[in-house]
């Protein structure tokens, strides 16, 4: 999906003007100055005057207070919400219907969801994903945009590396969901109560199919799962702030069993049921095997 044409219009005349004045105060491109304002800058001069617009934060600063091109007030407060921008190297890894998947592998990875501007990115970049690229992501109002200019890397990705991304992928859907927005909100991420709920029953689903795909009768499957939900609801949900079942460490499983008053068969059970889960955590690459041998060495200790 692309921003719409009107705010493409809107985004180009802004960014234009932003790169004409760091331009002229900078002196990055002295060809520029002499040439009609509503002409198109090259893209080697724009490429140029990026690379210093984004290094030095001054510029931006200085053409928010002197309005040189007379922007309006709300244009010029698209201006300043660059400051939240995201700029490196991404994976171009998938094209959905409502924005184009960008993956950052730092650490912590991180996926946004990026629209087009004039041409399509399925376009622009062809059908052949992963490729990797190196922009300035810039929030364009409640939407995710990039800058208008990409350096390419000619790389072939072997299958190793896909299977890679596509865990990192996965693992960015479970634990943290697409960016959309770069702009900081009071309740953004997991700090929403309702976000983490609805994470966890996800990640509950799957584990009710891996218990089915054991063999474990009906009863046992039940057990497993209302024994991980009870651990979610009444321990994980209430520490500040929440946690995710993906993301449990040996600590949150101790304070579970040890804030719970439980008889020796009840206790068990639960045990039994948190070695399960653990495993399940494992070997389906989302838990790593320092923190999995951890929790399994704990929960010896209560058997």
């Amino acid at each position: 999906m692309n921003l719409p044409n009107e705010d493409v219009v809107r985004f180009y005349k802004i960014w234009l003007a932003l790169l004409r004045y760091t331009n002229a105060q900078r002196n990055i491109c002295p060809g520029l100055h002499h040439k009609p304002q509503d002409e198109p800058i090259p893209s080697e001069d724009a490429m140029k005057i990026r690379e210093v617009l984004w290094k030095d934060t001054s510029a931006r600063d200085e053409f928010i207070s002197k309005t040189p091109s007379q922007l309006p007030t709300e244009d010029l407060a698209i201006v300043n919400s660059w400051q939240h921008r995201i700029a490196g190297d991404f994976y171009i890894f998938r094209y959905l219907k409502k924005y184009t998947i960008f993956l950052q592998d730092n650490n912590p990875p991180r996926a946004y969801g990026v629209l087009g501007l004039v041409t399509p990115l399925e376009e622009l970049f062809g059908p052949y994903l992963p490729i990797m690229v190196n922009t300035v992501l810039i929030p364009y109002k409640d939407n995710l945009i990039y800058d208008g200019l990409f350096s390419y890397y000619n790389i072939t990705f072997g299958g190793g590396i896909r299977r890679r991304l596509n865990e990192t992928y996965r693992d960015i859907q479970e634990r943290e969901g697409i960016i959309t927005s770069l702009i900081p909100k009071k309740q953004q991420g997991l700090q929403n109560i309702d976000e983490i709920e609805s994470r966890n029953k996800k990640m509950l689903k799957l584990f009710l199919q891996d218990l089915y795909a054991s063999g474990l009768s009906e009863k046992k499957v039940e057990e497993h799962i209302s024994n991980i939900e009870g651990f979610a609801n009444s321990y994980l949900m209430l520490q500040k702030p929440a946690s995710l079942l993906v993301e449990i460490g040996s600590n949150d499983v101790k304070g579970y069993l040890t804030s719970e008053n439980l008889d020796a068969k009840k206790r068990k059970a639960i045990v039994t049921s948190l070695k399960r889960f653990t495993r399940f955590l494992y070997q389906s690459g989302r838990m790593h095997s320092d923190t999995a041998f951890a929790i399994q060495e704990l929960l010896k200790s209560y058997l």
